[in-house]
């Protein structure tokens, strides 16, 4: 790993803006309705991020200072895949083809190819497609154009359906890049993915056979893989994608009935085909919090980017914590209480759209990790390394201006379910989990203390975003976990835990950049330019900090 000299000024640029800000805040009037729109904008807007916007405008004022950034791979080319299950999504609401509509409004289609599966609906509410069997489609000059046809009434469910999906589109439109985005409801690390309409209710593509159908195509590995459903956002299926991807986009929440916007992200990639991971992935992120802030059927919502060559340290730290505070654990059920909306599904996916829904993140075991570490021990040198690696892990974070109880990534724990404990030791063996740790997990099935819920209310009063945890939990109480990155020789990913720097960067081996999440915004560092950047999405412009005159400027 290597780092210019030129870096460490850029830090001490930071720590000057950062002053700046003080004397700022402190002769500014108490505008409430000025914070408060801006806090409606998309995620919790920091006063960093404020600082820099008053920088940038008197540096976009020097014309001759812009410049032109583009920091990211020389890729002209890529593949977006879409495992498209309509379900009951499609045939009652139109939820499918509304995406797509949203796919062919951006332009798509010459740089970056858009492939579309279409599958588990008994009813397609628009663009002819077919109900009666699955078919492939390709975005092309604005419209749907269909590539497959008469595939039959394939089983969206089965780990060989998307395998063969995968490997026709890696045969056919073979590409620089490559993202993969799972569309219908999600169920959690155990249930996992997809109510198709032609199959049995409780069938579902769990995240074993989701890493199976990934195996079978190790030539290609996915800049991301997303998924457009409920409650996938967990420590366990970031594990089992972790081989497959660099970085993975997941709601822990129950999706809104509006799921991803597709429009402005696919625009953006289009237009720039090369753009950074770490970038293209905030811009997914931003654009449907925007959506859900802003458009009609939006809800409460929030959604992560992940770091997936931190999946294997996470799960290290989680064990360790967990294991010792066993007791306290076991003591409460520390599922969240949360209800269902928009995307969830019936039997264990509950009712579609039903907003007298009965159904919370309790039902599936979703306990948020950071704040059940806030809630039984933030002290420990095991909890100080878990909270290390969760926020490695976290590379960019959004959420909804409403007061949203959850904080990116949660684990299952089955309190009192001995069906989910069984269901649950078969996916976790099959994703590589240790014996141990599963049969540790069985306590919790006959635990007494199943339906005694831990009330987080104290926890979600005080959570005002990640902004409140770089300085105290950066990357380096964990032993300097700053360098992660996956080898290619040994399939093996790693966290450098002999170098620790004081900055709490990390340096993605895969993408060559640095990146830093800190109060809600995502810096990049490109060393080959010693450049660092970050894009603000109130603003929609691009800003990038100059060593000389210690000033962020506008970017062309």
């Amino acid at each position: 790993m290597k780092r210019k000299g030129g870096f460490g000024k850029v830090i001490v640029g930071i720590l000057a803006v950062l002053g700046v800000l003080f004397i700022l805040l402190m002769l500014m009037p108490d505008d409430e309705e000025s914070i408060e729109e801006n806090e409606k904008a998309g995620t919790v807007a920091s006063t960093q991020t404020e600082v820099v916007n008053l920088d940038s405008n008197a540096g976009e004022a020097s014309k001759g200072e812009v410049r032109t950034i583009s920091v990211g791979s020389d890729a002209k080319s890529a593949t977006i895949m879409v495992y498209m299950n309509g379900s009951d999504l499609e045939s009652e609401a139109g939820e499918a083809t509304e995406d797509i509509s949203e796919m062919l409004a951006s332009g798509i289609g010459e740089n970056v190819n858009v492939i579309i599966q279409t599958m588990g609906t008994k009813d397609w509410q628009n663009y002819g497609i077919s109900s009666s069997t699955a078919q492939t489609y390709k975005i092309e000059n604005g419209e749907l154009v269909l590539v497959r046809d008469n595939l039959g009434q394939l089983d969206c469910t089965s780990k060989d359906t998307l395998s063969e999906f995968i490997g026709f589109c890696k045969s056919n439109y073979a590409a620089e890049r490559y993202v993969f985005i799972f569309w219908d409801h999600g169920g959690g690390p155990v249930y996992g993915f997809g109510y198709d309409e032609w199959q049995e209710e409780d069938s579902s593509l769990t995240i074993a056979e989701m890493s199976a159908a990934f195996s079978e195509h190790k030539d290609i590995r996915f800049d991301i893989i997303g998924m457009d459903c409920c409650i996938m956002a967990n420590l366990e299926t970031c594990y089992a994608l972790a081989p497959f991807c660099k970085y993975s986009v997941l709601s822990e929440d129950f999706e809104s009935g509006l799921g991803w916007s597709y429009t402005t992200w696919m625009k953006t990639f289009e237009e720039n085909p090369g753009m950074s991971t770490p970038l293209l992935g905030k811009t997914i992120v931003d654009d449907i919090i925007k959506d859900n802030e802003n458009e009609y059927g939006g809800d409460s919502a929030c959604i992560g980017l992940f770091n997936e060559s931190t999946a294997k340290n996470l799960f290290s730290a989680w064990k360790a914590y967990a294991y010792k505070n066993e007791d306290a654990l076991l003591n409460k059920n520390y599922s969240k209480i949360h209800m269902a909306k928009g995307r969830s599904y019936g039997g264990f996916w509950d009712m579609w759209g039903s907003d007298e829904s009965n159904v919370t993140l309790s039902d599936y075991y979703i306990s948020d990790i950071l704040a059940l570490v806030e809630s039984i021990d933030n002290s420990s040198d095991e909890a100080k390394s878990l909270m290390s690696a969760l926020k490695a892990a976290v590379a960019y974070y959004g959420h909804t201006s409403d007061k949203n109880e959850l904080t990116g990534m949660s684990v299952s724990l089955p309190y009192g379910d001995s069906y989910f404990y069984e269901k649950l030791k078969t996916v976790y063996t099959d994703i590589d989990f240790d014996e141990e740790y599963i049969n540790w997990l069985g306590q919790f099935v006959s635990t007494e203390s199943y339906d005694d819920y831990y009330n987080y209310d104290s926890f979600e009063d005080s959570w005002n975003g990640w902004g409140e945890y770089e300085d105290e939990y950066g990357c380096n109480i964990s032993g300097g976990n700053c360098q992660y990155g996956y080898d290619y020789d040994t399939g093996d990913y790693y966290g450098d835990e002999e170098e620790d720097y004081s900055d709490g960067w990390i340096y993605d081996s895969e993408e060559d950049i640095w990146y830093l999440y800190e109060n809600d915004t995502l810096y990049l560092y490109d060393e080959e330019s010693d450049t660092m950047f970050y894009y603000d999405e109130y603003e929609d412009a691009m800003y990038y900090y100059d060593d000389a005159s210690d000033e962020w400027y506008l970017a062309e």
